[in-house]
């Protein structure tokens, strides 16, 4: 009776077999032209203009969105969240479309210090919010240290 039971299992698996195999093809397919489940990542990186920032001067922060090496020009949110290292208060500001998959803020910064960014970038289905750091002004070594060792903790000494 077993050997009845291995051998019908054996059919059915053999039966599905070209069917799973199909459907891994279909994916793979629709994947390259942009409409399968595994579509590639969305990457976003951050810069600045100009690189050195200064002390209550404007900024531009981009973030530069692609897929697969093209650019993505159709974003359904872009939005820069800018705080001081040790700040609880985070300001969220709405990216502006630049064209060339660039969307982009401009801020000024009115006092030194070591500042973050987050990009969250809504595209596609997928989300990414890398994050950086920003110098402005002169900022020790010491400080800058602290702030890479914990992002998340205040700058006060105890």
């Amino acid at each position: 009776m077993t050997s009845k039971l291995h051998k019908a299992a054996t059919v059915v698996i053999l039966a599905t077999v070209p069917f799973m195999m199909s459907a891994c093809s279909d994916s793979a397919h629709n994947a390259e032209s942009g409409q399968g489940l595994f579509q590639d990542v969305i990457n976003v990186s951050i810069q600045t203009s100009p690189d050195k920032i200064v002390l209550n001067q404007p900024v531009t922060i981009n973030a530069s969105v692609s897929q697969g090496g093209d650019a993505v020009n159709d974003a359904k949110k872009v939005e820069f969240e800018v705080w001081k290292w040790g700040d609880k208060n985070h300001e969220t500001l709405k990216g502006k479309h630049q064209g060339e998959g660039v969307y982009s803020i401009e801020k000024e910064f009115p006092s030194e210090g070591i500042y973050y960014v987050i990009a969250h970038v809504s595209a596609r289905g997928m989300h990414n919010m890398p994050r950086r750091q920003l110098v402005v002004g002169n900022v020790s070594e010491k400080e800058i240290a602290q702030a890479n060792a914990d992002p998340n903790q205040s700058t006060h000494e105890h």
